[in-house]
C-alpha cells in the first residue's frame, strides 16, 4: 500500500475515532442518568410498597426497559474502549507482531458480521414492537427496541475504526505500538487525580 493510502486510512481511523468518541460521551451520560432514574425508580417502588401497601405497577416494567437500554448503549463504547473479555494469555504471545494484528482484523470482521445480522434482527424486532403495547407503562413495545438498530450500526463503526488501526498495525507494526503506547499512558494519566 503506497503512502497516500496509509495517510487514507488514518485520516478514515481518525473520523471514526472522533464519531465514537461523540457517541462515547452521550451513551454514558445516557447510561448514567438511567441508572440513576432505576436507583430512584426502586426507592420510590419500595416506600410505596412497604410503607403506603400500595405498590407501583409500572415501576418493574420501567426498570427492565432502562436496562435495556443501558445495555444497548454501552455496547459500542465497551468496543470502541477495548473493554471486552479477551484472552490476555495469546496477546502477550504474540508480543504486538504482525500475526496479532492479523488475529485482531479477523475479530473485527467477525463482529461487524455478527453486528450487520443483530442490525437485520434488531431492525425486525423493532417493527414487531411497534403492534405490542407494554401493558403497565401503556407505551409501544417498538421504544423498548429503538435503541438495538442504533447500538449496532455504532457497534459496527467501532469495529471499523479498531480494524482500521489493526490494518495499519499490519502494515507498520512499528508505528502501531508506538501510537498504543501513547494511547496507554494518555488513559493512564487521565484516570489519575
Amino acid at each position: 500500500m503506497g503512502r497516500d493510502g496509509m495517510e487514507a486510512l488514518r485520516k478514515l481511523g481518525i473520523i471514526l475515532d472522533r464519531i465514537n468518541g461523540g457517541v462515547e460521551k452521550i451513551a454514558v451520560n445516557l447510561a448514567w442518568v438511567m441508572l440513576l432514574a432505576i436507583t430512584l425508580l426502586n426507592i420510590v417502588q419500595v416506600f410505596y410498597r412497604y410503607v403506603l401497601n400500595n405498590a407501583l405497577s409500572w415501576s418493574e416494567e420501567a426498570s427492565l426497559w432502562m436496562m435495556v437500554w443501558i445495555t444497548f448503549v454501552i455496547l459500542p463504547v465497551a468496543y470502541h474502549k477495548g473493554l471486552n473479555i479477551s484472552m490476555m494469555l495469546f496477546r502477550d504471545m504474540l508480543k504486538k507482531s504482525r500475526v496479532e494484528y492479523i488475529i485482531r482484523c479477523f475479530f473485527h470482521l467477525i463482529v461487524i458480521v455478527i453486528a450487520v445480522v443483530c442490525l437485520d434482527q434488531a431492525w425486525q424486532m423493532y417493527q414487531g414492537g411497534s403492534r405490542i403495547e407494554l401493558p403497565a407503562l401503556e407505551v409501544s413495545k417498538a421504544w423498548v427496541y429503538a435503541v438495538m438498530p442504533p447500538a449496532w450500526i455504532f457497534l459496527i463503526l467501532a469495529a471499523l475504526g479498531a480494524m482500521i488501526r489493526d490494518f495499519i498495525g499490519i502494515l507498520d507494526p512499528e508505528a502501531a505500538r508506538v501510537r498504543e503506547a501513547a494511547a496507554e499512558s494518555a488513559a493512564a494519566g487521565g484516570a489519575q487525580p
